[in-house]
């Protein structure tokens, strides 16, 4: 893959992206990969400590500055710096980072700007540099209030530092809090989960995403599991729980929008919207994956497939080698893979099925299935928009697999 030229756009004739590419792409991913401590379920692209984080940061100034040129500083309406640990990052780093995006991108008015933080790296001081670098939305990792739990995760905060965090987020005058919990953990039962999930409504935060602990290759957790030393929560203990955080955050007016993603009004998360509706967005950092329409593949110096309409790419999962490429090219980039007609349809039909909004489905195929699944009480369907009834939830995979493949 030629990465050192950047080819002709035919929609432009000289090598910049069309408008049409830069209406399409609003929304932009930055990781950063520095942890306090690397946490025993996770499997994102992290490591302990902050060293190195100058030279990191170098780097991914240099890709941003890179993709806004490639973009030709389109619009963004969200940006989401996840990790990791980004409110570990040192706060003139930050910074740096913030006004490189300011440089290469345009925010649009009211965009989102969203911070993931942990309890233990926040502090009253912190937030207020947040906020002042650029950030209008924080999402705060408290997983659990509960000792044991928290310790068998390997989190490094305590129940009292975790609500703390979303109380000094909140002074330094963010009005758009989020709060992460982990439901499914070995030795959490259905009423100390009740209680965390009413600890964390108590103080106030704007959304709530609530997700069934999983166990990923290669993490420590698996290993544990492997070996015999912990034994994982039974399926139905899983969906008794996610059922008891739907019933708990509704009734305290949280609307669930998403299977695991719970919003006051007007507080839904929308970078996350682009996620599931199957959007364009770029992303850089390690780990980082993009989608970006087939008309962007040139300033990657790429020549897609005839029949490709979009491509998703990543950066690899190694710090170093991240921070090489960007010397050798600041837009090369580790995988690749094309997104023809029918790839499309069945990742939009997986992700949508997610959302409360549901999916529009395209083929008569696919609605003669969705009426199958309605008589089943699985899905419900307005006109050609499916969604998965309560039921439906509970195999959502299933539901996604007969609607994108249908007769399979």
């Amino acid at each position: 893959m030629r990465r050192d030229v950047i080819a002709v756009d035919p929609a432009t004739g000289d090598g910049r992206p069309s408008d049409r590419l830069t209406a399409t792409v609003r929304s932009l991913y930055i990781h950063i990969p520095y942890c306090e401590r690397k946490c025993e379920y996770c499997d994102f692209v992290s490591v302990a400590g902050a060293n190195g984080q100058h030279e990191y940061v170098g780097a991914l100034l240099d890709e941003l500055r890179a993709v806004g040129s490639a973009l030709d500083g389109c619009m963004l309406d969200t940006l989401f710096c996840g990790g990791g640990t980004p409110g570990l990052l040192d706060l003139r780093l930050m910074a740096s980072v913030m006004n490189e995006v300011r440089g290469g991108f345009r925010l649009a008015p009211g965009a989102e700007v969203t911070l993931e933080v942990n309890p233990s790296s926040a502090s009253a001081q912190r937030a207020e540099a947040w906020l002042a670098a650029g950030f209008n939305r924080v999402s705060v990792g408290v997983q659990s209030t509960h000792a044991d739990i928290l310790g068998f995760l390997g989190r490094v905060h305590t129940s009292g530092r975790a609500l703390a965090a979303l109380a000094e987020v909140r002074a330094a005058g963010f009005t758009n809090v989020s709060a992460d919990l982990i439901y499914a953990v070995p030795g959490l039962d259905d009423g100390r989960w009740l209680q965390s999930l009413e600890q964390v409504i108590d103080a106030g935060p704007d959304h709530v995403s609530c997700y069934e602990l999983t166990v990923e290759t290669g993490t420590p957790l698996h290993r544990a599991v492997a070996e015999g030393r912990v034994r994982v929560v039974d399926g139905e203990a899983a969906l008794r729980q996610h059922r008891l955080a739907v019933d708990t955050l509704a009734g305290a007016g949280y609307e669930q929008y998403e299977v695991s993603n719970f919003a006051r009004a007007g507080r839904v998360c929308r970078h996350n919207l682009v996620y599931w509706r199957n959007g364009h967005y770029a992303s850089t950092g390690v780990g980082a994956h993009g989608h970006l329409p087939v008309a962007a593949a040139a300033a990657f110096g790429m020549t897609p497939p005839a029949t490709a309409l979009a491509f998703r790419y990543q950066h690899g999962r190694d710090i170093a080698a991240y921070i090489a490429d960007r010397c050798g090219s600041p837009l090369s980039v580790r995988n690749v893979e094309w997104i023809d007609a029918e790839m499309r349809t069945e990742e939009t039909i997986m992700l949508g099925l997610r959302l409360r909004e549901g999916v529009h489905l395209e083929s008569s195929a696919a609605l003669r299935e969705a009426r199958e699944l309605v008589a089943a009480g699985l899905l419900e369907l307005e006109g050609s928009r499916a969604r998965a009834t309560a039921r439906g939830e509970d195999v959502l995979n299933q539901l996604a697999l007969r609607l994108a493949a249908p007769g399979a």
